[in-house]
């Protein structure tokens, strides 16, 4: 928990089904709040199933792109650094709910996110990994010994550099004039599992693949609809073989591949020391309660 200035955001974070947006509602109401979705698939419009969006209540950052339209890191924090001030403006207080564990850190922390450039991306990845290295290391030798061994990274650096005309390791974090506190809803691992199972079988049943087919019918591309991941690549690779063996062959790697997401959000967070890990509405509600009043 930090403490600077009176502007306080609540960043509640959590893995998927765990209950955060639930959560959320009850905070909003009794601490004068407003959310701001952290979800990379909710920003885009008729993608609502598969992304869990709940529409029983107004946040922002929802169904603000089509599914066409790529829509960068920089770009939310842009974003959400302007509807944060206009929500403090009104005397309220910011609540970021999601599990995009890159986007809240983009905000929180204040990353400075360079221009990038996907065409030129393209080119370099025709390059081999040496032949990255070498040029990087001639304009951005500390990024380039940081990163020897992972290709993505280095492509990443020089792409950068190319287009800023300045090294990746120059950029440096801005603080935003905020105070924030961070929670972390924590589930029994079993019981998050048995939550994502239920969650993909209730979806289907309220129109999940309908929802893909949609999407399919309006020109998002199969190649388009695999980069979604998850309910949308596996659902998606249904339609291509509509069969009964075939849907529950890919409901069942659906349930399996978003388990594996949910641990690799859990490794994310758990890295943050920040975070104050909590069960229940209860010990959220008090430990919000301390930090709007400090």
């Amino acid at each position: 928990m930090k403490k600077k200035t009176n502007r306080k955001v609540v960043v509640l974070v959590g893995l998927t089904a765990s209950g955060k947006t639930d959560l959320a509602k009850k905070l909003i109401e009794k601490f004068n709040g407003e959310v701001i979705s952290d979800d990379s698939r909710q920003i885009y419009r008729g993608m609502d199933l598969g992304t869990g969006k709940d529409k029983s209540f107004f946040q922002h950052m929802i169904d603000v792109r089509d599914p066409n339209d790529d829509f960068s890191v920089a770009e939310y924090q842009s974003e959400v650094y302007k509807i944060i001030k206009n929500i403090f403006s009104r005397g309220k207080t910011p609540f970021i709910v999601g599990g995009t564990g890159l986007y809240i850190n983009a905000v929180i922390y204040g990353y400075q996110i360079p221009k990038q450039d996907k065409d030129l991306r393209m080119k370099l990845e025709k390059k081999t990994t040496e032949q990255i290295f070498e040029q990087l290391k001639k304009v951005d030798p500390v990024s380039a010994k940081k990163n020897k061994s992972n290709r993505r990274r280095l492509i990443r650096a020089l792409e950068s550099y190319l287009v800023n005309l300045r090294p990746l390791s120059e950029y440096k974090n801005i603080k935003p004039n905020f105070d924030y506190l961070m929670l972390g809803i924590d589930l029994p691992r079993q019981e998050l599992y048995q939550k994502i199972d239920t969650r993909v079988d209730s979806r289907l049943k309220e129109g999940m693949i309908e929802e893909v087919e949609c999407l399919l019918q309006k020109g998002i591309s199969y190649d388009r609809m695999q980069r979604f991941g998850l309910e949308y690549r596996h659902l998606s690779n249904y339609l291509q073989n509509p069969t009964p063996e075939n849907l529950k062959s890919e409901i069942k790697g659906l349930k399996f591949k978003i388990h594996a997401y949910a641990r690799r959000q859990l490794t994310w967070f758990r890295k943050n020391k920040e975070i104050h890990w909590i069960r229940n509405y209860k010990q959220a509600n008090e430990i919000i309660r301390q930090f709007l009043n400090t």
